[in-house]
């Protein structure tokens, strides 16, 4: 790998890691100074924002990242302005569209929107979408030019102001409207550090008066329509949507402690199994490449091994989801205990799926993964309001989990028809066993200990035990255990020759 792509890597990561870390530790602290109902209204404006920031983009940034890029490896750099221009000129077009749409809405809906809230603070946060669109183009555009250093300096900065702005609401107490305007402010800082670093490209065209070729028009057009529909269906579809059926079917304080609930579960699934998911395409194509039997063998590899990376996390939330939600809200969200395993499963289902979608792109199977994405994304908008409208927040939850169960199960029964293979269901089996070892030993722990110590002693039992109950129980494969016994081989020689 060259130094350009290990440079890029790098600041693509921590940026990444550091708006995923100062988001998480703002959105705890702003769950401790409001109520769960609060929190719920909260949770719903800041969807509403960010949805309508994907429409107002419509697949945009990803045609910038993808032309950009596309212009400079053909050397035709003094083009790359021009065709910012054109894009940006297209998302200001439809970046009004949108803003008039939600002053429509917020105008005549907004009492039912955001019950208690004052129309002057959804003024405020349609100025945040209008800042907050372009600052995503600018990304988008410093993406496709490949200078990953702007985006992470956009990032830390921008992350680390809002962030010291929660601290400090959070010490005074602050209210539902700080926290919004807070929102809004770090919005102006997210959009003028991206300006500032997008800049040259403005000045550039602004010089220029190059045209585009009509062919390159062509498939820009063409590629903004498919991907436009895809991008804002798949993201609404698949976003909390369940926080406006329980804003708008059931209660505010159910939308607070669902938002609550699925932050840790999707920040769990992310940093665990998410880690190896990140690599899968890669590893997939590079396998198609050497024929399709090591494609289908290393699709099933990865599924197991998905799974032995979650397994343990559902495993663990079924035992202590309340001391996390207690550790890290307080008393005030302790219903959100039992949402937070429900939210596990599913966010962990939908990883295990991960690495059959990645052996159905390898494949170009791509045309089915998009009518499967289209087809529960449809699924998930419906089941999310006809659930909470029959049963509320119980109802909101269990379709969540079961339509991410019956996707990832589509998309590894799809992966299994076209690479011709099999799962190992008693090695799963095995696996599953292995993780409930642990969580049953840790029920006592549960019982008898404060949040903080009775997760620390948790995690050293998982650590200990889970290793150990799936070595027992062969949950690891020859191939695998064979790569173990070298490694602690290996580590058993380094100590023999530093004593």
């Amino acid at each position: 790998m060259s130094r350009r792509a290990l440079s890029d890597t790098a600041y693509s990561s921590f940026a990444l890691y550091i708006e995923y870390l100062f988001g998480l530790i703002a959105s705890v602290l702003i769950a401790r100074a409001l109520l769960p109902s609060d929190m719920g209204i909260y949770s719903l404006l800041v969807w509403v924002a960010a949805n309508a920031i994907v429409v107002a983009n419509a697949g945009i940034t990803l045609g910038a990242i993808k032309f950009i890029a596309e212009l400079r490896g053909s050397g035709r750099d003094d083009l790359t302005a021009v065709l910012v221009r054109r894009l940006r000129s297209m998302q200001t077009k439809l970046l009004l569209v949108v803003i008039l749409a939600l002053g429509v809405i917020f105008a005549f809906a907004h009492g039912r929107i955001a019950p208690g809230v004052d129309l002057w603070l959804l003024c405020l946060l349609i100025l945040s979408v209008a800042l907050r669109a372009p600052y995503m183009f600018n990304i988008a555009v410093l993406k496709g030019a490949q200078d990953f250093r702007s985006t992470a300096v956009v990032a830390v900065v921008g992350a680390s102001f809002n962030l010291a702005l929660v601290v400090l609401a959070w010490a005074q107490a602050a209210s539902l409207p700080m926290f919004v305007a807070i929102y809004v402010v770090s919005s102006v800082v997210f959009y003028a550090v991206s300006q500032w670093r997008a800049s040259r490209f403005a000045r550039l065209a602004a010089d220029n008066t190059a045209m585009l070729a009509p062919e390159m028009e062509t498939r820009m057009r063409h590629h903004l329509r498919v991907v436009a529909f895809t991008t804002v269906f798949g993201t609404i579809g698949s976003s909390e949507i369940e926080l406006l059926s329980l804003n708008l079917l059931s209660d505010a304080a159910d939308a607070g402690l669902f938002k609550v609930a699925n932050a840790v579960a999707s920040g769990v699934a992310l940093l665990v199994p998410g880690v190896l998911s990140a690599q899968l395409l890669p590893i997939m194509a590079n396998a198609q490449g050497r024929g399709e039997g090591v494609a289908a063998r290393r699709f099933v590899d990865m599924s197991v091994w998905l799974y032995v990376l979650g397994a343990p996390l559902i495993a663990a939330g079924a035992v202590f989801s309340s001391h996390v939600v207690d550790l890290l809200y307080g008393d005030a969200y302790a219903a959100a205990a039992p949402v937070l395993i429900v939210l596990l499963i599913a966010r962990v289902a939908s990883v295990l799926g991960q690495g059959a979608t990645a052996y159905l792109l390898s494949a170009d199977r791509q045309t089915a993964l998009m009518q499967l994405t289209v087809l529960f994304s449809a699924l998930r908008l419906a089941a999310a309001f006809a659930s909470t409208y029959a049963y509320g927040l119980t109802g909101a939850i269990l379709s969540t989990m079961v339509l991410a169960l019956f996707g990832s199960a589509i998309t590894i029964r799809l992966a299994m028809r076209v690479s011709a293979s099999g799962l190992p269901w008693a090695r799963l089996l095995r696996i599953t066993v292995a993780a409930a070892l642990p969580a049953l030993c840790c029920i006592p722990i549960a019982g008898s200990l404060a949040p903080l110590p009775g997760l620390l002693a948790g995690t050293a039992v998982f650590a200990v035990g889970y290793p150990l109950a799936i070595w027992i129980l062969r949950g690891l494969s020859e191939e695998d255990a064979g790569h173990v016994r070298g490694l602690v081989a290996k580590l058993r020689r380094t100590r023999m020759r530093s004593d």
